[in-house]
């Protein structure tokens, strides 16, 4: 059987979902597959047209951000043409729950044109870590890159044959009201904080305006846009000097997160990465 050629293509805030991705990518050139890697976190790279003609199977990896993907990636998913090309999803979170990602992206994608095969969730450090939180700080570990390299294989396995059946997930409940919070931007879960400011001393490298995905950082004056901003913390992240920090005291917030969400170190490591699969059906 030919082994497909397969696109990863991801967006990543702190690096845990281009970790994943990475992963998937080198295992399928291990495996024999021709496989490319596109990182679209990069304020261009989502400008540039993207084209699935060339592969048999595309994966998309997203990080959670108040239950839903990005909104940049909710808003550059419509902008592509599946032209019913099989594809897969996997979505990473920092252990409080995946939300309703799954189901909202499978349905932008399947309205793009793709076909949806199957999902999974993985496990990694919290976005908010970097300004004091300590949720998953050791994840992913061995167990969640086993589970990655489980989706690699099953991605070679479908992605090789045609299918005409997709991934059909039920709605989830309080869905609606959620999508209509999420399109009339009211704040949601954890992600209601201001935008990253600077606040120490700074070698204006540039690293945090060069390399936010929105757009939204100006070095010069250390302010960010709040309209832009989405709280994804790469600038944060990045910068060599730890000269920024969040408008409002994060960290601080950070046990009485835990308490609301009933949530506990020993709870969170019991959470596991799975795979979110559906009956198959080959062509012929």
């Amino acid at each position: 059987m030919k082994k497909p050629n397969i696109a990863v293509v991801y967006f990543s805030g702190t690096y845990v979902t281009k970790s994943y991705a990475e992963s998937i990518h080198t295992q399928l050139t291990k495996k024999g597959c021709a496989a490319e890697l596109f990182d679209i976190t990069p304020f261009s790279a989502r400008r540039t047209p993207f084209s699935v003609e060339p592969f048999d199977g595309i994966i998309f990896g997203f990080p959670v951000y108040a239950d839903f993907a990005p909104s940049v990636i909710n808003a550059w998913l419509p902008t592509l043409k599946g032209n019913g090309k099989p594809c897969a999803l996997f979505i990473t979170y920092g252990g409080r729950t995946s939300g309703y990602a799954h189901y909202h992206t499978l349905s932008l994608l399947r309205q793009a044109g793709f076909n949806a095969q199957f999902s999974a969730e993985f496990l990694g450090r919290h976005t908010f870590n970097v300004t004091g939180w300590n949720m998953l700080p050791d994840r992913p570990n061995e167990r969640d890159f086993s589970m990655a390299r489980e989706f690699t294989l099953l991605a070679m396995e479908r992605f090789a044959t045609p299918v005409t059946q997709g991934l059909c997930l039920q709605k989830p409940f309080g869905y609606d009201r959620a999508l209509e919070d999420l399109q009339n931007n009211r704040p949601t879960t954890e992600r209601r904080w201001t935008n990253p400011i600077r606040a120490g001393e700074c070698s204006m490298c540039g690293s945090c305006e060069r390399n936010c995905p929105t757009q939204a950082i100006d070095h010069r004056t250390g302010m960010s846009d709040p309209i832009k901003c989405i709280d994804c913390m790469r600038c944060m992240y990045d910068c060599p000097d730890k000269a920024l920090k969040a408008d409002k005291q994060m960290g601080e917030y950070y046990p009485t997160f835990l308490e609301e969400w009933g949530l506990s170190d020993e709870l969170l490591s019991h959470k596991q990465s799975k795979l979110i699969t559906a009956p198959w059906q080959a062509v012929g």
